[in-house]
C-alpha cells in the first residue's frame, strides 16, 4: 500500500534527495528551532513535539541525519497501546546522560523510562565498543542487544529467532533504522559505520515485520552537507547512495507493511 510519508527537515539533507520527491508525502520544517543538534533543550522538543501533533505527522517518518535521532522518542509518544521496539542502530543510544537533556545517545533510555506503553527493546547491528549501557537485572528483561558481531557469527534466521524469543507474546512493534548500521559503501552518515549489508537489513526486516502489527517506521543516517563540503564530488555521491538505500526502504515498506494511519497513534 502506498503511505503518505513524513519528511522533517532540520538540516536540507533530505531536501536534496529529489526521487523522494516522488512519493506521497509532507514536509514538517524544523530548521528553525534552536538548540536540537545533538542535544535538544525541553523548549525545543516540546515545539518539535507540537509541529508533529498539528501536522499530524503520518506514521512514517524520514528524520534527517542522525544527530536527530532523538526525535523517535517523540514518535513512540503517540502510540496507543502497549508495544515494542525494534532499532536497527551501530550504537544502543542508551547512554545516560549526565544533563537532563535528550540526545541522540541518550533516547532510548529516556524513551523507557517515561513511555509507559514502551514494553520492551530489541536493538540489533551495535558495535561491541559503542555499547554504553550497563543494564539492571530489570532493564535486562526489558532490553536485548545484538551486536554487529552476533550478527556476523550467527545465520540472519538464527537473528530472528532471538528478536522473537525475546518478544515473544508481543503484539506491536515501532521499527527504527538508522543507516549508521550499514557498510560505509552502501550508505555514507556522519557517524562511525557498521558492517551489515542492505540485504542483510531487508532480510530481517521482511522476516521480522510479518510476525507482529507495525506500528509505525523511521528512518534516519543522512549524509550532512554543510559549506565545507558542498562542492566536493564525493559528497554528492554520498547524498545519491542515501536515496538509493531510501528508495528501496520506502519500496519495501510499501509493498510489504501495513502500518495503520491512525488507530494506533494519538
Amino acid at each position: 500500500m502506498n503511505h503518505r510519508i513524513t519528511y522533517l527537515n532540520f538540516d536540507n539533507s533530505l531536501t536534496e534527495q529529489s526521487f523522494l520527491q516522488k512519493y506521497p508525502h509532507q514536509w514538517i520544517g524544523c530548521s528553525d528551532i534552536p538548540h536540537t543538534n545533538g542535544f535538544c533543550k525541553e523548549e525545543s522538543l516540546n515545539e518539535i513535539r507540537k509541529r508533529l501533533q498539528s501536522n499530524k505527522a503520518s506514521p512514517l517518518v524520514l528524520i534527517g541525519n542522525g544527530n536527530f535521532h532523538y526525535v523517535t522518542y517523540l514518535l513512540l509518544e503517540r502510540i496507543k497501546k502497549p508495544f515494542s521496539l525494534v532499532l536497527f542502530d551501530h550504537h544502543d543510544d542508551m547512554k545516560q546522560d549526565v544533563l537532563t537533556l535528550i540526545s541522540c545517545g541518550s533516547w532510548v533510555r529516556y524513551a523507557l523510562e517515561r513511555i509507559s506503553n514502551l514494553n520492551k527493546v530489541v536493538i540489533i547491528g551495535v558495535n561491541e565498543e559503542n555499547k554504553t549501557a550497563k543494564l539492571t537485572k530489570i532493564e535486562e528483561k526489558r532490553v536485548h542487544i545484538i551486536t554487529k558481531q552476533k550478527v556476523n557469527k550467527f545465520s540472519l534466521y538464527e537473528t530472528i529467532y532471538e528478536v522473537r524469543r525475546f518478544l515473544r507474546e508481543e503484539k506491536n512493534i515501532y521499527v527504527s533504522i538508522d543507516k549508521d548500521v550499514l557498510f560505509k559503501t552502501e550508505a555514507h552518515t556522519n557517524w562511525d559505520q557498521g558492517n551489515i549489508s542492505l540485504v542483510q537489513l531487508l532480510f530481517l526486516l521482511e522476516n521480522i515485520v510479518e510476525h507482529y502489527q507495525v506500528v509505525g517506521i523511521d528512518i534516519c543516517g543522512e549524509y550532512v552537507i554543510n559549506h565545507e563540503n558542498r562542492f566536493k564530488q564525493v559528497t554528492w555521491e554520498y547524498v545519491k547512495m542515501n536515496e538509493i538505500v531510501n528508495r528501496t526502504l520506502l519500496k519495501f515498506i510499501n509493498e510489504l507493511v501495513v502500518v495503520p494511519q491512525e488507530s494506533l497513534l494519538a
